[in-house]
């Protein structure tokens, strides 16, 4: 792209060939430029972005890290979808892993971390699947919660009304 300084400006060009060349996707120690993801026909660069957040709280490596370890329930956070799953693909090519369908070899591989009746669980699956889970789990909680404070409040009330019959009697 011929960007001329005379007609945007050198601080127009700078930041533009800046932002060019910049990574928008991290991975660990791999980082792709919108050149790299657009050499694969990857051009959602807010995906990117949110999965390089996504990963970057997970603490992977690279991107074999990724492939290798990383089950994809653990990428079922909010502001990942079906979009940065895709932008996750890209990369895996890019790196020339997962052969020719690189997401479902990474899906297959983790089978058993998505569902062992699956053996290639669409990401809205995989999302649906660990919300209802979580759900369960806080549900459960709860419900132990008011378990143990219910009981908690019947010692008190029978202390309490041990206390107030053994005053009363003579």
């Amino acid at each position: 792209m011929n960007l001329s300084t005379r007609v945007l400006g050198s601080s127009i060009v700078k930041a533009l060939t800046e932002r060019s060349s910049s990574a928008v996707l991290t991975i660990g120690r791999d980082s792709f430029t919108r050149g790299d993801l657009a050499a694969i026909d990857c051009f959602n660069y807010i995906a990117a972005a949110n999965l390089t957040r996504a990963l970057a709280a997970l603490e992977v490596s690279s991107t074999r890290d990724v492939f290798d370890r990383i089950p994809p329930t653990l990428l079922a956070v909010p502001h990942v979808g079906a979009v940065a799953l895709a932008v996750l693909g890209a990369a895996f090519e890019k790196k020339s892993l997962g052969g020719d369908a690189p997401l479902e070899a990474w899906m297959i591989r983790h089978r058993g971390a998505v569902a062992a009746k699956d053996a290639v669980a669409t990401f809205g699956t995989v999302k649906r699947r660990t919300a209802a889970e979580a759900h369960r789990e806080r549900r459960e909680r709860r419900a132990r919660k008011h378990a143990r404070r219910d009981a908690a409040h019947r010692l008190r009330v029978d202390r309490f009304t041990t206390r107030r019959t053994s005053e009363t009697t003579p």
